[in-house]
């Protein structure tokens, strides 16, 4: 098996860990360990089938035209279409003529990509050493069954002999496929397809990955989440870590713009050095015997080109609104501090700590369940119109959200993800776990209830995770919307030490 440079095979099938990749030189945090490309498989899902180049994988945004052959397979140039040509289409465009004849709009994306295993001799001879596990899925006779409609399918429309011995080498590929394949969401498009290449199917997973991996076109690259020495192994991990997120736009979490704006902007990265010692300090460990809200006001301005170019996620300014909210929750000013806490939580720790059990993220999660708890009893209250002050809008939002159900599906994850760093005996971890059963335990409910236990169970569970779109990402990102207004008028200049409430 040829392996992208930057990567070595260690191990063996035969020993319990099995083969791994590890890497000849040390790797950066979010540093470039490896790109995978040919020979891999690379198709959109079938639903986005017209609306997504078919070979490199351009679109919606991209006009296509489909292939004048069988209609199903478009491309958003004639050099994509001559390049899909000579790799699977003119095999693959025979099959798609046969489906359209038998009344049908396409093949399932899983048959679909059997037929290009099928197809391809430079994948057939690739995917030689790729792990089947073909007895266990032997063992679950449902989807065994459906393996075998599914090899049938592919043979059928391949107007190949469906013997015996070629069903079940068409089987065995589909457990290749279950087993190695990656889920491949483009960043930029949103759209989803199947990422089938050998070498990068070598990595292995953890629950503390050392890396990730992100799609682009027909190409996969492996990135460091944290520094990774020479030699050492690198591990995916093969669940999305961040399905459990208050992120309503998981893209962002992989484009993080400080990096490319702080190593252009020199000015920016100079002015920076100098604001970092005089915020670094923090609240609990200064000296000073001025008022905390003045030492947060100083910090404040100091951040102002931080602020300006949107970098939440970079040290001090998440450090200052962090003190900030505390400082707003010791005055009893609860909606304010959660407005902070939603903003962190969603603009900030998820890039500054990219795996969601990390102890910062779990502190997180927990002080927003906490002041959930504090603002609960305006939820579903009825309050004066909004006039058009700050705090007035703030009450008017919180008072129109279900604050149970955010709090239970907040502390859903929090109970997730803390085992990977809390024993489950550890203080943290008995707190959040007593008000999860605490909050489930309320009347009245049970629909709600109900809808985020499936949520937190099956992530896939469309009407769940609707659900918790509607009534927990959507109310986070109204209630983090008014944050900066709240720091600006708490300890923008001009403001008296002691803000009235």
């Amino acid at each position: 098996m040829k392996l992208p440079p930057g990567l070595m095979l260690a191990g063996s099938a035969s020993t319990p860990r099995g083969r791994s990749l590890t890497t000849q030189r040390a790797i950066g945090p979010g540093g470039v360990i490896a790109v995978f490309d040919e020979p891999s498989i690379t198709i959109p899902s079938s639903p986005c089938l017209r609306l997504t180049c078919n070979y490199c994988l351009a679109g919606p945004e991209v006009p296509v035209r489909a292939c004048t052959g069988c209609r199903t397979a478009t491309y958003c140039s004639p050099a994509c279409q001559k390049a899909d040509w000579k790799l699977v289409h003119k095999g693959e465009c025979k099959v798609f003529k046969r489906v359209k004849a038998e009344g049908h709009d396409f093949l399932p994306t899983g048959v679909r990509a059997l037929v290009h295993m099928l197809l391809r001799t430079d994948m057939a001879a690739a995917v030689q050493e790729m792990e089947a596990h073909t007895e266990g899925f032997r063992a679950q006779k449902e989807e065994w069954r459906d393996m075998e409609l599914q090899a049938l399918a592919a043979m059928h429309y391949l107007g190949r002999e469906a013997s015996p011995q070629s069903v079940n080498e068409a089987i065995d590929l589909l457990c290749k496929l279950q087993v190695n394949s990656f889920n491949r969401e483009d960043e930029d498009t949103g759209d989803s397809g199947i990422f089938v290449n050998p070498a990068l199917a070598m990595v292995n997973h953890s629950c503390v990955p050392n890396a990730f991996v992100k799609f682009a076109g027909r190409k996969a690259s492996l990135h460091a989440y944290r520094a990774i020495k020479e030699g050492e192994e690198v591990e995916i991990s093969y669940i999305e870590l961040n399905l459990c997120s208050l992120n309503s736009d998981l893209s962002t979490l992989r484009n993080n713009p400080s990096q490319g704006l702080l190593s252009s902007n020199k000015d920016l990265a100079r002015l920076l050095e100098e604001i970092y010692p005089l915020c670094s300090t923090r609240l609990s460990s200064s000296e000073t015997s001025e008022n905390p809200t003045a030492v947060i006001r100083k910090k404040w301005q100091l951040c102002e080109p931080l602020r300006a170019a949107q970098l939440f996620a970079i040290e001090p300014l998440p450090q200052v609104m962090g003190e900030a909210s505390i400082v707003l929750g010791e005055r009893e000013d609860h909606p304010f501090a959660l407005a902070i806490c939603c903003f962190l939580a969603i603009t900030s720790d998820a890039f500054k700590y990219p795996l969601p059990f990390s102890p910062s993220r779990l502190t997180g999660l927990l002080m927003i369940a906490n002041l959930l708890s504090n603002t609960a009893p305006i939820s579903g209250s009825k309050v004066p119109a909004a006039t058009g002050s700050l705090r007035e809008r703030i009450v008017q939002a919180l008072s129109e959200m279900d604050q149970a159900t955010m709090t239970q599906a907040i502390l859903a994850i929090f109970v997730r993800w803390a085992p990977m760093f809390h024993t489950e005996d550890s203080q943290a971890f008995q707190e959040g776990s007593f008000q999860l059963r605490d909050i489930e335990s309320l009347r009245g409910r049970q629909k709600e209830r109900e809808l985020i236990r499936r949520w937190a169970r099956d992530h896939n569970d469309a009407e769940a995770q609707m659900f918790f779109e509607y009534a927990v990402q959507k109310p986070v990102d109204k209630l983090a919307s008014f944050a900066l207004e709240i720091m600006d008028a708490e300890f923008g200049p001009g403001q008296a030490l002691l803000t009235s409430r």
